[in-house]
């Protein structure tokens, strides 16, 4: 039987998609493994996730007397996401995690390539951080930065127990592949008088609750009154502060940019993709990408809220939109 023009056409495609899938390439007309490699709109594989600040602040004290700080380079609890993509990162491009020092420890200095940063909760006078030499002492509700490859330690001249959220960009640096790590020749770098002045590198809760009670409520009922730290406080992670009225509920919205919440004072709830969040001090609410959320306060609330916008305006990627 005499083969047509076109069966021999597709027994010669045939052979030529043999001998593509064996050189690395990968022909557009074929199927793609794991489907197409655009869509309609964003179908992120996170999830969204919620931290008890009770819960891991017992697990660290328990922790403590086991744990010396010559063990370990962070007394820390990560929030890894609960999603099965997830073994680490809290959402897509950013981490978090809840850390604790003890009285009369110093927390080895470090420096990496992620731009990092800190919300202070709960601190005894005298615990503080050293950033490239500088001592920056931390009171509650402060916000402290640690850009890209500066060094950093922490210390705790006080007495009692301090803790604190890190937040840094590690997983979007993994994915990048720039990643850099070292650690300091003697261990901990001691403050020094002449290293600078910190005030750049520092948000002050009592500078932060004035310029909250200065802000107008933002006119689309989305973030109550609301104060950016820094423009951007780092170039990857845009850093801002929420005040919600006891009552207040907050219009319903998604944004291409993935948001975590950290509560600094007060209670209420959040509603993700209709699945209502109760949270109090120091806990936190991780929304992942393009999800509907809104927040209703029980008390007077103030949220620290972290995201990757910068980054998504820098790429041109950022949307928003109310959701009705």
């Amino acid at each position: 039987m005499v083969s047509t023009k076109a069966e021999v056409a597709e027994g010669e495609l045939e052979r030529i998609n043999d001998e593509i899938s064996g050189l690395s390439l990968l022909a557009g007309w074929t199927d793609r493994p794991g489907g197409p490699s655009m869509w309609s709109e964003p179908r992120g594989v996170f999830e969204p996730g919620a931290w008890r600040y009770a819960q891991a602040r017992e697990l660290l004290e328990r922790s403590a007397p086991l744990l010396t700080m010559e063990q370990t380079e962070r007394r820390n609890l990560i929030l890894v996401n609960p999603s099965a993509a997830s073994n680490y990162a809290t959402v897509r491009t950013q981490v978090l995690a809840y850390q604790m020092i003890l009285p009369g420890e110093h927390a080895r200095t470090h420096r990496h390539s992620p731009h990092a940063g800190r919300l202070v909760l709960d601190v005894d006078p005298g615990a503080y951080t050293v950033v490239n030499g500088m001592k920056i002492p931390m009171t509650s509700g402060d916000v402290v930065l640690t850009p890209s490859w500066h060094w950093h330690g922490h210390g705790h001249d006080g007495n009692e127990a301090a803790f604190w959220i890190d937040f840094l960009d590690v997983p979007l640096v993994q994915l990048l592949d720039p990643m850099f790590f070292e650690p300091y020749p003697d261990g901990f770098q001691a403050p020094s008088s002449t290293a600078g002045d910190p005030e750049s590198l520092i948000f002050r809760w009592v500078d932060t609750v004035a310029r909250l009670d200065a802000a107008a409520p933002d006119p689309d009922g989305i973030y109550g009154r609301r104060i950016e730290l820094g423009s951007p406080a780092l170039p990857t992670i845009g850093l801002s502060m929420q005040r919600l009225e006891s009552g207040f509920v907050s219009t319903p919205f998604r944004s291409t940019a993935s948001h975590q919440y950290c509560v600094v004072e007060g209670s209420g709830v959040t509603v993700v993709d209709g699945r209502e969040v109760e949270w109090a001090r120091g806990d936190v609410i991780a929304v992942p990408s393009w999800t509907t959320h809104s927040h209703r306060a029980h008390s007077e609330a103030t949220l620290f809220a972290i995201n990757d916008e910068p980054l998504q305006r820098y790429c041109g990627y950022m949307r928003s939109e109310i959701v009705r």
